[in-house]
């Protein structure tokens, strides 16, 4: 059974999915058809979060296709290799948006504010998130001890140049991570 359909079985599961962790099936951001992967390739809206931003399937398949974030002020980066990723993201650290707007460095710079925005997130937003963390995972399968922000850091550095959203006059979606800082 798809991730995607075991999240739609289990209502308790897809609550706890939109609250801690922003990741909603039923809230899919909408693009318009003007715009494009500028590799040409499909792509299809898979949740959204309660800002307005949204992520997407690229290319054809199923849930194995690389995921990208759209921010709602046209910002974009690929997120995941695949829905296992994003979802193990988006629950091992729900403030990885955070992290990466911030980030500036390797990928230890990269740990090291990740660990700083969990504390603030688990202090002022939400002391239960080990507990959720846990429940999600254990229904889902997802290993929450893999090296997410690693994982991050190095999708975002393939968002340029195939993964960049362009709109039908030209116009192209800026990557969070530059091209220049993503080598």
């Amino acid at each position: 059974m798809s991730l995607i359909q075991r999240i739609k079985d289990d209502p308790e599961l897809a609550d706890l999915l939109i609250h801690p962790f922003d990741f909603d099936l039923d809230r899919p951001y909408w693009v318009g058809e003007e715009e494009t992967l500028r590799s040409g390739q499909p792509k299809e809206a898979v949740a959204g979060m309660a800002s307005g931003c949204g992520y997407f399937f690229c290319g054809e398949g199923g849930e194995e296709r690389p995921v990208l974030y759209l921010s709602s002020d046209g910002m974009t980066s690929l997120v995941a290799e695949n829905l296992t990723d994003l979802l193990t993201l988006v629950v091992a650290a729900p403030w990885w948006l955070d992290c990466l707007i911030r980030w500036r460095g390797g990928v230890e710079a990269m740990r090291a504010m990740s660990e700083e925005c969990r504390a603030e997130f688990v202090e002022e937003d939400f002391p239960d998130l080990a507990e959720c963390q846990e429940r999600v995972a254990a229904a889902l399968g997802l290993d929450l001890t893999a090296d997410v922000m690693g994982r991050l850091l190095a999708a975002a550095r393939r968002t340029d140049p195939d993964f960049i959203l362009v709109h039908d006059e030209g116009h192209e979606l800026t990557p969070i991570v530059p091209a220049a800082a993503a080598v």
